[in-house]
């Protein structure tokens, strides 16, 4: 007994010393019940747009008990479908103006899954909530596009995106803070040019590397689980190698930065989580909060599933700034990586 007191002690004694890793423990368990919490029990305060100019219906009074929907109306049509392309709302009602009709159509913009399901049980849980008990109003759906796929083919960009991230990180990091333990790159960084020729040469190799597993994986389970590749290979293999490399360059620098396994670990963990359900992959950006759509618009990953749901889907992306912020990430990361490396060269 004595010995297992002993030994607990030690342990909390390292525990309490290094506080990066309580703080570390805490920050995940925030995300995850914070983040993950609001993902998996729906979106709330989705900006929706109304469009009654006659004010023939009380669907906002029947709506605003719920929290589902943030409500806001619109009398000129052209308006909200601009705000619906400009992703200020995710969907409009049109109510007819005819009093004898008394119809309610749905119109959202076709190119997420998500927020059709989102919409339809929010829909559902309003108008038959406390003091809605029937739904008196005839409700029909459309959507500016006419783009028509599965919701599995819609969840497969964003997994493809992530998984650019887990692969490039993983690889990049264990191996070169292995290699630095074993002295080889300490060895290679101290010849002429070594330094940046080990930078390039451990990005580029992990970007092959971690690139062909993505293909080789998606290639494989398409047939398998029945989702789309698209129609355009080439679009796919270029955005792959973009992402991977991106995120191989900020996993190097984050590996020159925390220097060992059980930090870097910690590290490339909580962001994940973060990444994951911060990014507009599972729940749609328009329906986070806003300090949640912030923090997305600012991380690499929501800028390639951008580029991957385009490649995938074919449906419209803004290829020219998603390339744009990868690549500035990929060069910060590179940079920062050289700024360490080069501290780290000085005092060897």
């Amino acid at each position: 007994m004595e010995q297992i007191i002993a030994i607990m002690r030690k342990d909390l004694r390292q525990w309490v010393r290094r506080p990066a890793y309580l703080i570390a423990s805490l920050i995940m368990a925030i995300l995850i019940v914070a983040v993950v919490g609001d993902t998996l029990s729906g979106a709330r305060h989705i900006p929706f747009g109304l469009y009654d100019p006659g004010n023939i219906s009380d669907l906002k009074k029947k709506l605003a008990p719920s929290e589902r929907f943030e409500v806001i109306e619109y009398t000129n049509l052209d308006l909200a479908k601009r705000d619906l392309l400009g992703g200020k709302i995710v969907a409009y009602a049109r109510v007819d103006e005819d009093p004898l009709e008394d119809t309610v159509e749905i119109v959202t913009e076709g190119h997420n899954p998500f927020v059709d399901d989102q919409i339809s049980m929010g829909l559902l849980r309003g108008l038959t909530g406390p003091g809605n008990r029937n739904i008196e109003t005839a409700i029909k759906t459309s959507s500016l596009s006419n783009f028509q796929y599965e919701l599995r083919d819609f969840i497969t960009p964003g997994l493809a995106a992530y998984l650019c991230y887990v692969l490039a990180s993983m690889n990049l990091g264990f191996s070169w803070i292995y290699e630095w333990m074993e002295k080889t790159y300490r060895q290679i960084i101290l010849a002429p040019h070594g330094l940046r020729s080990a930078i390039i040469a451990k990005t580029l190799t992990v970007t092959l590397q971690a690139s062909a597993v993505l293909w080789l994986a998606l290639t494989l389970t398409a047939p398998l689980v029945h989702f789309t590749l698209g129609t355009n290979p080439l679009g796919l293999i270029g955005i792959t190698l973009l992402s991977v490399f991106c995120f191989a360059s900020i996993g190097l620098s984050f590996a020159c930065w925390l220097r060992t396994i059980r930090v870097y670990t910690m590290t490339v963990s909580i962001l994940g989580v973060a990444l994951m359900f911060v990014s507009g992959i599972i729940v749609p950006l328009e329906a986070m909060p806003s300090w949640e759509q912030l923090i997305a618009r600012c991380m690499p990953l929501y800028y390639a599933a951008d580029a991957f749901k385009g490649v995938f889907l074919d449906t419209p992306a803004r290829y020219g700034q998603d390339v744009f912020v990868l690549l500035a990430w990929s060069v910060s990361g590179l940079l920062m990586a050289a700024y360490l490396l080069t501290k780290r060269q000085a005092a060897l």
